[in-house]
């Protein structure tokens, strides 16, 4: 009796000790948002203790993860030749979930799955695929072995509706994993729990003969390849008691110890598995538990086109505004229904390399901190270093953020960006440069006396003040885009599996848009946030203005040109201000989704 019990003890200590690994305390002093994780807690008090040995990935496994900061995602399936989103383009049942009845377009449902019966990639060559992504600079490869309709892309014994049963009749998860492991390319693979065409899975709650004669045969059979790092789940939210999670867990981690799993295989909510996971938007400042966005390059998930992918100017800002919040980008791309990559898509990815063989010491292997980002850019440091990402538009001859509390030893410019001057004193950290247009934003070294991550998180902006504002437009699009969704409590769109904030969109014939923010007394400004779309892509803004109401007049205090998903101005002198409005002159399809404006 007493060894049991000991047993138990020992268990529950082995799985906090992994827990408090991904959740542990850092050096914040109550600045950073802590999660909830009561529930969880309370989750692994009531299941079997011979499980708990599994739930949680140790930091040692978790290391190359972290370090690697930059992945490629890969929706592909037979269905590619629809050019639609995979599985959301699909007009058909979604059994158990919130939008089953509810789909009123999409390619039908018989149509759509029976694409595979033509499906013949004749140009898929995996070795080809990973040199791209090596060559882009990702350190890890994520690919859809099953996505929600359920076509598995493996020789799979669990159903024919596989990869076996195509015209091509090739595994090519085996050809993935064999090319990741020539070239020394981390591997995981994308699995949906539900399986929105397969019989058992279409039954009336519990899942108990779809879990045992579908999903567990099928996770024991992704395991067996050799060198996968993980699984990549993909349970929409449901609860880990769908799955029966901690067995799957303890599947996986009993053929690989060191596998590494993502959140998604219970609610979201109580943030189990290894790491966080927001999609298609940057995640808050978070270094006390690790978290991935995941994001499309071009369009859909999966190939929808000869779609054009972001410019690499967002790309890398993306990429830099994660990696200073804590975090990786997965980056996503379809290849085309014959297997080859998009010709535009391969092009902006190498570029990405290119970017990150020059910069890439200031993202790889890096934490975020000590500053909490900002609309002036964000920080990243390891050991003594810190790498300041100025993205932000100054306006003034420096930039001056907080005091840090160490002795700059050095300083340099990794961009080419000349004349850089940097000084640390009682009135803040102040650094000025001259711009140089070749460059995307200024990358600044700073070498320091001491470790950082020693430094407590330092706060880089003021409050938000949109709060107590209101706002007006000079027209709103007539389908919901109206300028209030551009204060907090907006409401969100359905789209391929989350919810999206609603942006606004200007009336088609209003040549030049404006919006106007109002407050009851006079606010001081000093720095603004704009997100344009909710997409990662091209700017459609050439030209905007941001004014404020001063002396009974408009009053310009700064002119810019493209927007995209991060566009920050920073003010050197606070503006002070009623009324603040954004005039955008040369657009087109303009539609903003995020302004954030904040105090000293």
């Amino acid at each position: 009796m007493k060894k049991g019990f000991y047993l138990i003890v020992a268990c529950f200590i082995l799985v906090g000790n992994a827990f408090a690994q991904h959740h542990h305390k850092p050096h914040t002093d109550g600045i950073e948002p802590y999660y909830q994780t009561e529930q969880l807690k309370d989750y692994l008090k009531t299941i079997d203790p011979d499980y708990l040995p599994y739930m949680f990935a140790s930091e040692e496994d978790m290391q190359w993860w972290k370090e690697a900061k930059f992945g490629i995602f890969v929706h592909w399936a037979p269905s590619a030749v629809t050019e639609v989103a995979l599985s959301w383009g699909r007009y058909g049942r979604r059994p158990h979930h919130s939008t089953d009845g509810k789909v009123t377009k999409g390619v039908p449902e018989q149509e759509y799955n029976d694409t595979y019966k033509t499906f013949d990639p004749v140009n898929f060559n995996a070795e080809e695929w990973v040199e791209i992504w090596k060559e882009a600079g990702a350190r890890y490869f994520v690919f859809t072995a099953k996505h929600h309709y359920g076509f598995c892309m493996w020789d799979t014994k669990t159903t024919d509706f596989n990869i076996m049963n195509t015209p091509y009749g090739k595994d090519v998860m085996k050809d993935i994993a064999e090319a990741c492991e020539k070239h020394d390319m981390r591997l995981m693979w994308y699995y949906s729990q539900p399986d929105w065409t397969h019989p058992l899975y279409r039954k009336d709650l519990p899942h108990t003969e779809y879990n045992e004669q579908i999903l567990y045969p099928q996770m024991a059979e992704l395991m067996s390849y050799p060198g996968v790092d993980g699984i990549w789940f993909d349970g929409l939210g449901l609860p880990p008691s769908r799955w029966n999670s901690p067995k799957l867990l303890k599947m996986i981690r009993e053929v690989n110890p060191k596998a590494i799993v993502n959140h998604r295989h219970g609610t979201p909510q109580w943030h189990m598995g290894d790491f966080d996971g927001p999609e298609r938007g940057v995640g808050r400042f978070q270094v006390n538990r690790p978290w991935e966005t995941c994001d499309v390059l071009a369009g859909a998930w999966a190939y929808n086109g000869e779609s054009e992918p972001a410019p690499l100017s967002e790309v890398v800002r993306v990429l830099t505004k994660i990696a200073g919040n804590g975090g990786n980008l997965l980056l996503g791309t379809g290849p085309r229904p014959d297997g080859s990559v998009v010709d535009k898509h391969a092009t902006r990815l190498i570029e990405t390399g290119a970017y990150l063989k020059k910069y890439g010491e200031s993202i790889y292997a890096t934490q975020g901190g000590p500053y909490i980002s900002g609309p002036w850019g964000s920080a990243t440091y390891r050991g003594n270093k810190v790498y300041l990402h100025l993205m932000g538009h100054q306006e003034g001859p420096s930039i001056v953020l907080p005091q840090l509390p160490a002795k700059v030893k050095s300083y340099k410019a990794l961009t080419q960006h000349q004349g850089l001057k940097v000084k640390n004193n009682k009135d803040g950290l102040m650094i000025s440069y001259q711009s140089n247009e070749k460059e995307i934003f200024p990358i600044v070294e700073l070498t320091l006396d001491c470790d950082v991550a020693e430094i407590q998180a330092i706060k880089t902006i003021g409050e938000l003040i949109i709060d107590n504002a209101s706002i007006s437009s000079s027209s709103d699009k007539s389908d919901g885009f109206i300028a209030q969704n551009l204060l907090p409590g907006a409401g969100e769109d359905f789209s391929e599996g989350i919810r999206i904030k609603k942006s606004w969109r200007p009336d088609a014939s209003d040549a030049n848009p404006e919006l106007i923010y109002s407050w009851d007394k006079t606010q001081t400004i000093q720095q603004i946030f704009i997100k344009e779309g909710r997409r990662l892509r091209k700017s459609d803004v050439r030209e905007f203005e941001i004014q404020v109401w001063k002396n009974d007049k408009w009053d310009m205090v700064y002119q810019g040109k493209d927007i995209g998903s991060f566009c920050g101005v920073y003010f050197n002198e606070a503006l002070s201000s009623n009324k603040l409005r954004f005039v955008f002159k040369e657009q087109q399809n303009l539609e903003i989704n995020k302004i954030l404006v904040y105090t000293e």
